[in-house]
């Protein structure tokens, strides 16, 4: 990780005192001073907030920066302005942010204005406490500068190794949910708040629990290993109990710097205020607006209390935005005005109006996509990027059918952040269980699920397996099911590879079936509570049963839409959709992710998908805390809303299916926040709305176009004009067919009037 390579950097002189002037920069080739960038190379282009933030002298600072206003450029010229101008030793410079990635360009702009420059330290909160604790953390006792860092999947092996130990069931107190309540305890305990962690076991027996802890403590010490969560708590220990060596840090470092300030935890809190203790000049930059993070621990409180925390801070606030358009800025600071926990601003840009927003209303997901689809593929025919599209949505279950609507319309995607629908654990294994079921030969498949759920059967006994079968060239299936193979092998192995090969059997009377028929017969066979249970890494099982409820509304929307294709037509149709051959192209790829993994990317067109009541906001977030669960959430739609530079587009779909059923969605209460006037059409008289899509629709019978006009569509049927709204491209009609009402493009509806 970034702080192991931080932390092997020279310690010898960290504690130099600073210098008057600044004698670190270093010789040209020429025998001359290097050439860092003047006062007034560095205040060239900043505008007079940015300026402000940059030239601020001692003291707190709070810089309250708005989506797309610059605040990397102001942190690291603030931090070019400390060392060039004010002669302030590199080595009192601490700037902190949370991911590698944001440290990285961070440090790239810093040297690129300092050529020559070391002894910054500029990192993620984990590597720098890291670095911390090389040097000294042997003042705490039982580990070594020479400690091991583990990662959550190694935790969890020890976790599993010590369940057995102790003697309690592994399948009963799972490693992953055990790590998971840890984790939870450890943080609640920095933040005064045990009882709360405590209370948060959900049925485990706490006696039990009391004693995995301890003994993982006592293991973790033993093995001189800390976990993720040790990084910083053992910091805070260090500081809480030896004032001494705070204070040594504190003295350092006269300027602490720290980024994405609304992101914090109560103990990055913390921690911070030890090292601004002695000097007192700590620079945040955050947003309140933009804190979506509660889940993983962020506390808002830090931010919104920075002016009660720290005496007599400046506050500048950086407005101007470089990114957005006017109109797309003003729908998104007219929702978050509605969250009463946050700190005004007032976002203004010099871009212009722009386009207006639109939002698109779609009979259920798979129109949706469709229609997301449709305004794509125009976008490419009008030449732009496609790598500057991007496809947000709230739950990843909604990606399965975006990803058939690219694929099908022949547009290239990249799933970021995140994995493919079909390429997801649980719908990878389900796949297996369908091929290796229509075609006993796939050793691939078998191999895939033959443990899943564990069946005892491990590495050794499957080279056996595979030795056999590979000898009498028999597939692995037919191989798990034969005496003699089986002779081979011993113990629960045995048993789990018998066992295997009857479910196999067992399956078979469905093999001709639907391919919903076939799909709920595996998950009734494979026990599919325990089976994702097994795969629960202490976030709860919540997405990926949303993801297998999907899968088995995709199967039974076949089984409609292509009867008698069967569970083999099925898997067809899965293998093209899946494919990623071919999938990028010279023009880029549409980005498709969740709205989290959205924060801090900007793209020139943003389609927000699933604006509906219940996604967005999303229920569980609401009913589990009604106040800051939907501002959060309101928090979370801003984010998506200002990652978008030209265009925008909101969805949403009237049905949509959930755990196998279809729902009727209400609007999302987010759309109806943004002013009509700046939304395509909302303010158009019906007249004038008509006007607009026969003006520039296609001429043959748009005459005849008008609403209550009777209209035929090669899919849907006869049905009746309700609705015309938008121009050109987005022209479109909502039309009431038998089969429900559906909301169509008209430049690829192909509607035919009737008389």
């Amino acid at each position: 990780m970034d702080g192991r390579s931080d932390a092997q950097e020279g310690d010898a002189d960290i504690f130099g005192a600073p210098q008057v002037q600044a004698p670190w920069l270093p010789d040209s080739p020429s025998g001359g001073p290097a050439q860092a960038a003047s006062a007034e190379q560095l205040l060239e282009g900043l505008n007079p907030a940015q300026r402000e933030a940059c030239l601020h002298g001692e003291g707190p600072l709070l810089i309250l920066a708005g989506p797309g206003s610059g605040k990397t450029r102001v942190i690291t010229h603030r931090i070019a302005h400390l060392v060039s101008v004010r002669g302030v030793d590199p080595r009192a410079v601490i700037a902190i942010t949370f991911t590698n990635k944001a440290a990285r360009e961070m440090r790239e702009r810093v040297e690129r204005l300092l050529p020559g420059v070391s002894g910054l330290w500029i990192s993620t909160f984990h590597a720098a406490c890291a670095r911390i604790l090389r040097r000294d953390i042997e003042s705490l006792g039982r580990w070594t500068r020479d400690f091991t860092i583990y990662d959550t999947a190694e935790r969890n092996a020890l976790l599993r190794d010590l369940v057995k130990e102790l003697g309690y069931d592994p399948q009963r107190f799972r490693a992953p949910v055990l790590g998971g309540w840890i984790s939870r305890l450890k943080n609640s305990a920095a933040q005064e708040d045990a009882h709360a962690a405590e209370q948060a076991m959900d049925g485990m027996e706490s006696e039990v629990f009391a004693k995995v802890r301890r003994r993982y403590e006592e293991a973790m010490g033993e093995r001189n290993a800390l976990d993720f969560d040790d990084l910083l708590l053992k910091v805070l220990e260090l500081f809480d109990q030896h004032p001494g060596v705070r204070d040594l840090y504190a003295q350092r470092f006269r300027y602490v710097l720290v980024d994405e300030y609304q992101d914090t935890n109560r103990v990055q809190y913390r921690l911070v205020q030890h090292l601004a203790a002695r000097h007192g000049n700590l620079a945040v930059c955050g947003d309140p607006d933009q804190s979506i993070y509660r889940w993983r621990g962020a506390d808002i409180r830090n931010i919104l209390d920075f002016e009660k925390d720290f005496e007599n801070p400046v506050t500048v606030r950086l407005e101007q935005n470089y990114r957005s358009t006017g109109n797309i800025l003003a729908a998104a600071s007219a929702v978050i005005a509605h969250n009463t926990e946050r700190k005004h601003k007032d976002l203004w840009c010099e871009e212009g109006d722009g386009e207006k927003l639109v939002v698109l209303e779609c009979a259920d997901e798979d129109d949706e996509a469709r229609e997301i689809a449709a305004q794509c593929a125009t976008l490419r025919a009008r030449g732009e990027d496609l790598a500057q599209v991007a496809i947000f949505y709230r739950m990843n279950f909604m990606q399965r059918a975006l990803e058939t609507a690219l694929r099908l319309s022949g547009l290239p995607y990249q799933v970021v952040a995140g994995l493919e629908f079909y390429q997801r654990r649980e719908i990878k294994d389900l796949i297996a269980y369908l091929r290796l079921l229509v075609n006993p030969a796939d050793d691939g498949a078998f191999l895939r699920v033959v443990n899943e759920p564990t069946r005892g059967v491990g590495a050794r006994s499957l080279e056996k397996l595979r030795a056999w079968a590979s000898a009498r060239r028999e597939p692995l299936l037919a191989a798990a099911g034969d005496g003699e193979a089986l002779a081979q092998i011993r113990g629960r192995a045995k048993k789990g590879l018998a066992s295997f090969a009857a479910l196999m059997d067992e399956l078979l009377a469905v093999r001709d079936a639907d391919a919903a028929v076939a799909l709920d017969l595996v998950l009734q066979t494979i026990e599919a509570d325990r089976w994702m249970a097994a795969m629960d890494d202490g976030g709860g099982t919540a997405e990926r049963e949303a993801n297998v409820e999907e899968l088995r509304s995709h199967a039974a929307e076949f089984d409609r839409l292509y009867p008698g294709a069967g569970l083999r037509g099925f898997l067809e149709e899965v293998a093209l959709v899946s494919d990623a051959d071919g999938a990028e192209e010279a023009g880029g790829s549409i980005k498709l992710m969740t709205l989290h993994a959205a924060k801090g990317l900007e793209f020139a067109t943003v389609f927000i998908s699933g604006c509906e009541d219940g996604l967005l906001p999303h229920a569980r977030a609401v009913e589990e805390d009604p106040l800051h669960g939907i501002e959060e959430e309101r928090r979370l739609f801003y984010v998506g809303m200002t990652r978008a530079r030209r265009r925008l587009f909101l969805t949403r779909a009237m049905t949509r299916t959930f755990f196998g059923e279809s729902r009727w969605n209400e609007s999302s209460p987010f759309l109806d926040e943004i002013p009509p006037g700046l939304v395509e059409g909302a303010m158009t008289a019906p007249e004038e709305e008509e006007r607009d899509v026969l003006g520039e629709y296609d001429p043959e019978g748009a005459q005849a176009l008008a609403v209550g006009a009777l209209v035929e569509h090669d899919h849907f049927g006869v049905g009746t004009v309700e609705q015309l709204a938008g121009a050109g491209i987005n022209a479109r009609a909502t039309v009431r067919f038998r089969g429900g009402v559906k909301q169509l493009l008209l430049q690829y509806a192909n509607l035919r009037v009737l008389s």
